[in-house]
């Protein structure tokens, strides 16, 4: 029976750990053990332990079954909360796998810039009428077009009209590049169409992350 979830690497030795997520644990933990063997892994903290240490010291276990929707986040959760992002503690250091805990900041910061723009603080604040600088002023046909989508609901290919977010998006080129998904499958997973997934893969859409 397949298991999604998250999973945790253990070094019996120095208690540092690893932690990652997989829509099937048994078969990552296979690629994890395949690659550590063949001196290939992606991380390399983790690669020197292994070699260090060796096979008999390192110990796998679930932290916790979950759907695929919510993989990345309780992910984030438990390597914030085991400090696996720290190199005193863990082997998530520098991960390309792991590339989204560095957004937490710019998070925070998107936060801080929509406070800063609240009520009277915002520069159009008061702005109406012939106030406004848009006033008398006409939309193009394609601004009508694409604001007429958007009341409709119509979904589109575009990043702005999307509904996916950008964990969506790292986690979908996760499972189809690292957990083999196929782009049918994530597609109806995430009930956009094929050819939604297939830009996302070959980043012809969302190209900044």
């Amino acid at each position: 029976m397949i298991k999604t979830g998250i999973y945790l690497i253990l070094n019996t030795v120095n208690n540092k750990v690893y932690i990652g997520s997989a829509v099937d644990i048994k078969k990552r933990w296979r690629d994890h053990k395949w690659h550590l063997k063949e001196n290939k892994h992606h991380n390399s903290h983790l690669q020197l332990a292994w070699n260090k240490y060796g096979e008999n010291r390192f110990q796998f276990s679930i932290l916790e079954e979950c759907g695929i929707e919510n993989l990345l986040l309780i992910e984030r959760n438990y390597i914030i909360q085991y400090r696996a992002n720290n190199s005193k503690f863990g082997y998530n250091i520098n991960d390309p796998e792991h590339i989204f805990l560095n957004r937490k900041h710019n998070e925070i910061t998107k936060q801080k810039l929509s406070i800063q723009k609240i009520g009277d603080k915002n520069p159009m604040f008061g702005k109406r009428g012939a106030l406004h600088p848009r006033f008398g002023k006409t939309s193009t046909f394609e601004t009508r077009q694409k604001m007429s989508i958007k009341k409709l609901g119509i979904k589109t290919h575009r990043r702005n009209n999307s509904k996916l977010t950008e964990n969506d998006v790292i986690n979908i080129r996760k499972l189809y590049h690292i957990d083999n998904v196929s782009q049918p499958k994530i597609a109806k997973q995430y009930l956009v169409s094929y050819g939604t997934i297939n830009k996302i893969i070959t980043k012809k859409s969302w190209t900044t992350v």
